[in-house]
């Protein structure tokens, strides 16, 4: 029997935010999260959840959940097996807060900003983890060679519901999900896929919602979800700018 081949990806080890203010965007994550952001002094933030990084970048555009880095096992040995499936590496390691990162191409990547990692300890500190991270495509074939071909994730689910007007393939990234959403009356175009948006796991919801309700946070009423045995409600206008959610039981 020929042994099980092991795909290169560990998880999501940090996402990337782009904002306009970095100032608004620490204090929103701050009141959202309920921890503290640490600023590094040149234009940068970061916070520790329970199973992923976040990291707030500067800059002059608008808010835009900017790249993600995914941890694997062994950068050499996974840029090698990607760069045969046709995802090379677009340039050298670069520094950053969480250890030296090798971006991918985004051309090869669906138009998607991914980098590769070593796998940072989680420092814990909060319950609060990353449920699922929405990627918005306008051809979900293409994005499926991308995840599962060439990265190697698990396709967990691919449902199309036309009373949500969408179809939806999730596929499975260490402990989350990456969440892949293509508007069906659009149809399938040549457009560079998206990152879109988050949605976070607490551990109790129902405070979650009149913590940040007490705060002024802009939120939804809270809802039952999709899935059985969860509620959940949304920020209205993002946090930084960002498709925001929070679900639990």
């Amino acid at each position: 029997m020929a042994a099980t081949r092991e795909e290169p990806i560990l998880g999501l080890d940090h996402a990337v935010v782009a904002v306009p203010d970095l100032d608004a965007a620490r204090a929103a994550h701050a009141t959202l999260f309920d921890l503290p952001m640490v600023a590094d002094g040149g234009g940068q933030a970061s916070l520790a959840l329970a199973n992923i990084d976040l990291l707030l970048v500067a800059g002059d555009g608008p808010p835009a959940l900017a790249a993600l880095a995914l941890a694997v096992r062994d950068k050499a040995a996974a840029l090698t097996l990607l760069a045969r499936r046709g995802l090379p590496a677009a340039g050298p390691a670069a520094p950053g807060p969480f250890g030296d990162t090798v971006p991918l191409a985004p051309q090869a990547a669906r138009g998607l900003h991914l980098r590769l990692a070593d796998p940072a300890p989680r420092r814990g500190g909060t319950a609060i983890r990353l449920d699922h991270l929405v990627i918005r495509s306008g051809d979900p074939e293409r994005t499926t060679a991308l995840l599962a071909g060439r990265l190697g994730l698990e396709l967990r689910l691919d449902r199309s519901n036309p009373d949500w007007g969408t179809r939806l393939l999730f596929f499975r990234c260490g402990d989350t999900v990456l969440e892949v959403s293509h508007d069906l009356a659009a149809g399938i175009t040549d457009a560079p896929d998206s990152l879109w948006g988050m949605t976070w796991r607490v551990p109790d919801v129902a405070a979650a919602h009149a913590r940040l309700a007490a705060a002024g946070m802009p939120v939804s009423p809270l809802r039952v979800g999709r899935k059985p045995g969860t509620r959940l409600f949304t920020i209205r206008d993002g946090a930084a700018g960002i498709p925001t959610a929070m679900i639990g039981a």
